[in-house]
């Protein structure tokens, strides 16, 4: 491109030829209008990149705080699906179901006892069920309808009782029908079908069936049976022999954890043997029985004294007692109270341990004995 060699005069001809602006604004008001403009930019110069900061915080902000709460909500669901919480429903008269045991601040750890003051002026019944191996005889608290007969109350938990959830076995009481003497209620009346297998099974059935039957009635207040075929008295086994009636003693049995496998909830089972006094059952409840039967004490929890106060037992662990709020210690005390329930105290003193409380198990304090062991879920049947 050709370059003009420009000059001052050239310059000022250029310009000469340019169309005259004309301004009718004074000087003052000149003035007013660059000053007003030095402002503006200058406020665009601080607030653009302040405003852009603060709409990338408030974005952040909104992206991250509504997630956290939604998360961790999320999570404490996963939690409690992760445990299996055991709890009590009941029907009442109208239909309408409640729950049965009172709600608190640690039912995250699913109890394995039934309190007086849980049941809220309900009932339950207890129901001994073999396991699915027929090893133990376990106890499960049914809640039931207050106004029918203990015997339609009992049949009425056998069908509340999911086998494949709990892991046990109804075999061995179908067919059998269970209740108390209209003169004695300690008297307890058992009618067994004839085409029931235990007629025709071995000892280790029969074995099942008369403890399930005695565990059930023990529960439930009978200190006597009387055995019937149908309307015939008594029931003729293959390997017990002939059985007529079975008196009921205390049997002053410890409590051990049972679990047939990790898909089955933990329960509360009474042990096979008898034992002289509590301390003795205490002594060896820190000892499993056998590999499905476990110490209910934990190896780090020392009992350091066991102190008889007529109806109220009261121990004293030691200082380095390991003493924590978790499962495995609350099913230790819940172990503890039915098997002071066995030995026929009506209440237990924590002391000691360096610690107030285990979980609802308040130190110092009066605990009653269960009314029932093993509460499990029972929902009525749709109508």
């Amino acid at each position: 491109m050709k370059k003009f060699p420009w000059n001052d005069e050239c310059i000022q001809h250029a310009l000469q030829q340019l169309p005259m602006i004309k301004d009718h604004r004074s000087k003052e008001e000149v003035y007013r209008q660059l000053v007003k403009a030095r402002k503006i930019a200058r406020l665009k110069a601080w607030f653009l990149p302040s405003l852009a900061s603060v709409i990338a915080a408030m974005l952040v902000v909104a992206l991250s705080v509504p997630d956290f709460p939604m998360k961790r909500g999320q999570e404490e669901k996963a939690e409690k699906a992760d445990k299996p919480i055991i709890t009590l429903q009941a029907e009442e008269h109208s239909g309408e179901s409640r729950p049965l045991l009172s709600v608190n601040e640690y039912d995250d750890i699913p109890s394995r006892i039934v309190t007086e003051e849980a049941l809220n002026g309900q009932n339950i019944v207890v129901v001994g069920l073999p396991d699915a191996q027929s090893q133990v005889v376990i106890p499960l608290s049914v809640p039931v309808r207050k106004y029918e007969s203990v015997k339609q109350q009992l049949e009425t938990a056998k069908t509340k009782i999911d086998e494949q959830i709990w892991g046990v076995s109804k075999r061995l009481l179908n067919g059998v029908t269970m209740e108390p003497s209209r003169d004695n209620k300690q008297v307890w009346t058992v009618r067994v079908s004839k085409q029931h297998p235990v007629f025709s099974e071995g000892l280790t059935s029969e074995t099942m069936f008369l403890s399930s039957i005695e565990e059930t009635v023990r529960w439930m207040g009978g200190k006597k049976i009387r055995f019937f075929t149908e309307n015939k008295e008594g029931v003729e086994l293959s390997r017990s022999g002939y059985v007529r009636t079975l008196k009921l003693s205390d049997k002053k049995r410890a409590y051990y954890l049972y679990q047939q496998s990790p898909s089955h909830p933990v329960f509360l089972v009474p042990s096979p043997q008898r034992f002289q006094t509590f301390f003795e059952a205490l002594t060896q409840m820190k000892k499993d029985v056998d590999a499905s039967m476990r110490s209910a004490i934990p190896k780090g929890v020392h009992i350091e004294k066991v102190d008889v106060q007529q109806d109220n037992v009261a121990i004293r662990f030691a200082l380095d007692s390991q003493l924590d709020v978790s499962p495995l210690t609350c099913w230790m005390v819940e172990a503890i109270l039915l098997t002071a329930k066995e030995f026929g105290f009506r209440s237990v003193t924590l002391m000691g341990g360096n610690v107030k409380r285990i979980g609802p198990y308040i130190f110092g304090k009066k605990i009653a004995v269960p009314v029932g062991p093993n509460p499990i879920v029972a929902t009525s049947p749709a109508r």
